[in-house]
């Protein structure tokens, strides 16, 4: 009996010093379909079974982003919101789900992405939704908030509600873990293709070394700690920075705020207008003239 008490304790302060790895990214290596157990509810494309006045009300209510924007935006966001759902799987692991879940998650993805021409990142088709921190697959002993691996983004629900609350503290799950996706799908999956992101990702990682480097020493503190981790989070972190606290970015870290805009076509400083319009490349105009792109 004590030799099992000892070894439910050394499990439970392990559990415990881990609770700070909140949000963690690891490179793609297959695409792979996740478990699924019997209880999970799943949504194989959500605009199935809801309909575009229930996503937009959905977005009305509690997505603030969508909320500000210009009319003419909230058109386009709601487009690119819906090819994005129905080109996803959503694993929602709980027997109890709400249509809210799939398409709350799909906007962080919209909102990012949202100065860009391409949105989809077709790469991870699964997303999946805990209904609070879980534990990862690869370390028993890491409890996550959120992560990337393979082609599946997760997410814990709890979590993602309570940054979606409080807009203005830097720290949004949902907006960390679609910039993991979002770097492996154009810098590692779409290298070759996708060339004016990467120079943009490469100046603004440049910017980012520095403020890195300054954060490390203690000179400033507007990243947290976990930031401090490596340059991958660095990235994630920059980007719930970015659009949370803009105008302390851009006092603190110019260099960072400014490749962030050109990096993601956005200035978040302008809530009804924040989309930077980029200027098409010859193949993406024919693209889109041939219906190819994802716009």
């Amino acid at each position: 009996m004590t030799g099992a008490l000892i070894i439910f304790l050394f499990f439970l302060i392990a559990l415990l010093s881990n609770r700070e790895d909140k949000k963690e990214s690891s490179s793609p290596r297959s695409s792979s379909i996740p478990e699924i157990n019997e209880t999970d509810i799943i949504y194989h494309g959500i605009t199935e079974v809801i309909t575009p006045g229930e996503v937009e009300s959905i977005l009305e209510k509690h997505y603030q982003y969508y909320v500000q924007l210009d009319q003419s935006l909230k058109e386009a966001f709601l487009k690119r919101i819906h090819h994005f759902m129905d080109a996803k799987t959503f694993i929602i692991k709980s027997s109890e789900g709400y249509r809210e879940v799939p398409v709350l998650v799909s906007a962080a993805a919209i909102q990012l992405t949202f100065g860009l021409n391409d949105y989809l990142l077709p790469f991870y088709k699964y997303i999946r939704i805990y209904p609070q921190e879980y534990v990862s697959d690869e370390d028993f002993f890491k409890v996550l908030a959120g992560n990337v691996q393979n082609n599946v983004i997760t997410v814990a629900w709890n979590q993602f509600l309570k940054d979606n609350e409080n807009l203005t503290d830097g720290s949004n799950v949902g907006l960390h873990e679609m910039s993991h996706a979002l770097y492996f799908q154009k810098l590692v999956i779409e290298s070759d293709e996708a060339r004016d992101f990467c120079r943009s990702y490469n100046h603004l990682l440049s910017a980012c070394k520095e403020a890195y480097q300054t954060e490390i020493n203690g000179e400033k503190n507007l990243y947290s700690s976990y930031a401090d981790t490596d340059l991958q989070e660095f990235w994630a972190e920059s980007v719930e920075i970015f659009f949370e606290k803009p105008t302390e970015l851009n006092n603190q870290y110019p260099s960072v705020y400014e490749a962030m805009k050109t990096l993601l076509c956005q200035d978040p400083s302008n809530k009804v207008y924040p989309v930077i319009h980029q200027k098409r490349s010859l193949s993406q105009r024919l693209s889109k003239f041939l219906g190819y792109t994802n716009t």
